[in-house]
């Protein structure tokens, strides 16, 4: 799908004649549908216009929610999200400067989420079982289990525009995932968990699920 330093390289399986073990040979190729993407967890499809998102983690400071298009370059690593990325930083110099770069549709530095981010777990939901998730972008910071969303029918300009976070409802109390494992924990008898490994997928009926693979629990 993406190709972070062209050429990409693929492999083809070859099997001896005298061996019957299989023996991996890269093959280079040059294709790849775009570039300049550091990590990228999430990737998702707006079943309305077939748009593509992804969440790409930054290097140490800023999180990314990116549309992709062929050819693209999302900057990366001469960019970190809007910002140039200097000596393992990013400068507040000329941001979103180089028109040949597609700059994310937000983009927000980890201290103003937690001092450890990762950008993750990617969906757009144009269902109706959930009508108050109807026609939005979602999104989630891996380790705090935060999620967040911005409109599908108004995406973000670009840089730091407004994104709101979705709470849970915990027996009347409004919650984030890990406050929700850590509870559990405690209930348990066991240490609370320090963070979770969100994950967003769909299920039947347009139903949504949060995965935490850090604890194997899941919340519908």
């Amino acid at each position: 799908m993406t190709k972070m330093i062209p050429p990409a390289a693929r492999w083809r399986i070859a099997i001896s004649k005298t061996n019957t073990a299989a023996i991996l040979a890269p093959i280079l190729c040059s294709y790849g549908f775009a570039y300049g993407l550091r990590n990228p967890p999430g990737f998702a499809w707006d079943p309305k216009n077939g748009r593509i998102f992804l969440t790409d983690i930054g290097q140490n400071t800023i999180e990314e929610l990116d549309t992709l298009s062929a050819d693209a370059n999302l900057g990366w690593k001469t960019w970190e999200g809007s910002f140039r990325f200097v000596d393992r930083a990013v400068s507040l110099d000329q941001q979103r400067s180089d028109p040949r770069v597609t700059y994310p549709k937000y983009a927000q530095a980890d201290s103003l989420l937690q001092p450890q981010s990762a950008a993750s777990g990617l969906y757009v939901y144009r269902g109706s079982a959930i009508r108050q998730l109807a026609n939005l972008v979602l999104w989630c910071d891996l380790p705090s289990g935060e999620m967040f969303y911005v409109s599908a029918e108004r995406l973000p300009s670009g840089g730091q525009d407004t994104i709101r976070r979705i709470l849970f409802n915990d027996g009347g109390t409004a919650s984030t995932l890990l406050q929700i494992v850590r509870d559990k924990n405690v209930a348990q008898g066991k240490n609370p968990a320090s963070r979770v490994d969100l994950r967003l997928e769909s299920g039947a009926g347009g139903q949504l699920f949060l995965l935490n693979k850090a604890t194997a629990s899941s919340e519908g």
